[in-house]
C-alpha cells in the first residue's frame, strides 16, 4: 500500500487514541491527516530513512500530539516543520513559509558553529555587521544557554543522535526563527558580550551575479544564490564576453545556500569544457547507479585555470558545481566544508493542506566515488571570515601567482 492509502488507516487509528476530549476542528483534521501522509511518505521515498528511523517512528507514533495548538494556516505549517525537523536534514524543506517558520540552514542562518565556536561568518550578513568574530565562544542566543537551544530543536527526547544530527540542531538552534529577535552572547577574552542581530532587509533585488577583472588578468565571477534563478545564464553569457582575456578565473560559489538546477549549472561548468565530461555520479535507491554530463557550452571555450571557491553557504547545486570543477579536473576548489546538503530532492505536495516539500530521493556523489555531502575542498582555507580580510581569494590569488613564476 502506497503513502496516500495508508494515510487514512493510519489516520484513524490515531484518532481512536487521541487525548484530545474536545473533538478536532476541520483545520486540526486536516493537519493529523497531513502529518500522517507525511509520516508514510518520507518511510518510503525518503533515501537516507534508515539512519534515522528511531526518531521518526517515535515522532509517528503520536503526530497528534502537536495539533492541539493548531488554529490556522500558519500554525499548519510549523506544525508539519516540527514533525519534519525531527529527521535533522537541511535539505528537507517545505515550498513556503511563515513568519512562525524557523530560518533554515543555510539559507537562513549567518554564522555557523562547531561546537560552540563560531568557524564561519557570511558575509555582509547581521552577523557579520555585529562584529561576530571567527573564533568567538558562543555561551546563549536568545538569552538561552546554548545548550538548552540546541535540546530544544534536538527532538524528540531519548534518541542517540549522531554527531552529524546535533550539527544540525545546533545550528539550526542559532538560526532562529523569522518572527524572534536574534541575539547571540559570546564569551571574549575581555568578557561576555551580547550581540543583537538586526533583520536583514527583504525585498531587495540583487543582481544574479557580479564580476570583475581582478589584476588585469583574473576574472572573477560571483554567483549571488542564482543557481536556480532563469537569468542566470544569460548574465553569465554577458559577464563572460566581457572577461574574454582573462588568463585565469575565479567562480565564487560561497553564496548559493538555496541550491538550483543542472539547467543553470552544467552551461557554467560547460563554458570550462572542450569536450564532454562525467561530473557527478547519481546513486537511486531502486536503479543503478549513473553519472551526469556536462556538454562543452558557449561559441568558445573559457582556457586558463580555474580557482572555484567554496564555504558554509555553497548549497546544494552549489555543491554538485563545485564536485563538478574538480570531478573533471577543470578546477582547484578553495575553501571550507560546503553545507553538506545530502542528496538530490524531489518534491511532494501533501493531500489536505496542500503544502509542498522538497525530500531527498536519491545520493549524490563526486565523482570519485566520495558522498557530495562528505566530499571536503583539496585547498582547505577560511572561506567565510565575515567582515575579516577574503583569505579564500587571497590564497586563489596566491596559486595563479604560481604559473607566472
Amino acid at each position: 500500500m502506497g503513502y496516500v492509502g495508508l494515510r487514512y488507516s493510519l489516520a484513524a487509528i490515531l484518532l481512536s487514541g487521541c487525548a484530545h476530549v474536545a473533538p478536532l476542528t476541520p483545520v486540526q483534521q486536516e493537519t493529523l491527516a497531513d502529518a500522517t501522509e507525511l509520516c508514510a511518505l518520507v518511510r518510503e521515498e525518503y533515501i537516507y530513512f534508515a539512519e534515522r528511523k528511531t526518531g521518526w517512528d517515535a515522532a509517528c507514533g503520536n503526530p497528534s500530539a502537536m495539533i492541539a495548538p493548531v488554529t490556522d494556516r500558519a500554525e499548519q505549517l510549523r506544525a508539519l516543520e516540527t514533525l519534519a525537523d525531527v529527521l535533522h536534514d537541511p535539505h528537507i524543506s517545505f515550498g513556503t513559509n511563515s513568519a512562525l517558520s524557523p530560518r533554515l540552514v543555510p539559507s537562513g542562518s549567518d554564522y555557523w558553529l562547531d561546537g560552540p565556536r563560531v568557524v564561519a561568518v557570511r558575509q555582509g550578513s547581521a552577523a557579520a555587521k555585529a562584529d561576530l568574530r571567527i573564533g568567538d565562544i558562543v555561551v546563549a542566543v536568545n538569552g538561552m544557554a546554548l545548550e538548552d537551544a540546541l535540546r530544544a530543536r534536538l527532538q524528540p527526547a531519548g534518541v542517540l543522535y549522531s554527531a552529524e544530527q546535533e550539527s544540525w540542531a545546533l545550528n539550526a538552534a542559532v538560526a532562529g526563527h523569522w518572527n524572534v529577535p536574534r541575539s547571540v552572547t559570546v564569551s571574549r577574552t575581555d568578557g561576555l558580550e551580547t550581540l543583537s542581530l538586526a533583520s536583514e532587509a527583504s525585498g531587495e533585488e540583487i543582481a544574479p551575479l557580479s564580476a570583475t577583472l581582478i589584476d588585469g588578468s583574473i576574472g572573477y565571477i560571483r554567483f549571488h544564490d542564482s543557481l536556480g534563478d532563469s537569468d542566470t545564464v544569460a548574465a553569465f553569457d554577458a559577464v563572460m564576453n566581457t572577461l574574454k582575456d582573462a588568463r585565469f578565473w575565479i567562480i565564487d560559489l560561497r553564496d548559493t545556500p538555496g541550491g538550483g538546477s543542472t539547467d543553470v549549472a552544467e552551461p557554467i561548468l560547460g563554458r570550462f569544457l572542450a569536450e564532454p565530461a562525467e561530473y557527478q555520479r547519481i546513486r537511486p535507491a531502486d536503479a543503478p547507479e549513473w553519472t551526469k554530463i556536462s556538454e562543452p557550452y558557449g561559441d568558445w571555450t573559457a582556457e586558463g585555470p580555474v580557482a572555484v571557491l567554496v564555504g558554509r553557504w555553497t548549497g546544494s547545486m552549489g555543491e554538485g558545481l563545485a564536485i563538478g570543477f574538480d570531478g573533471t579536473g577543470r578546477g582547484e576548489v578553495f575553501g571550507s566544508d560546503m553545507a553538506r546538503l545530502a542528496g538530490g530532492v524531489d518534491e511532494f505536495k501533501l493531500s489536505q493542506t496542500g503544502f509542498s516539500i522538497r525530500i531527498p530521493t536519491y545520493d549524490l556523489a563526486h565523482m570519485n566515488g566520495t558522498p557530495r555531502h562528505e566530499w571536503s575542498p583539496p585547498y582547505p582555507v577560511l572561506a567565510d571570515n565575515g567582515g575579516g580580510p577574503d583569505l579564500a581569494l587571497q590564497a586563489a590569488r596566491d596559486w595563479f601567482a604560481s604559473f607566472e613564476q
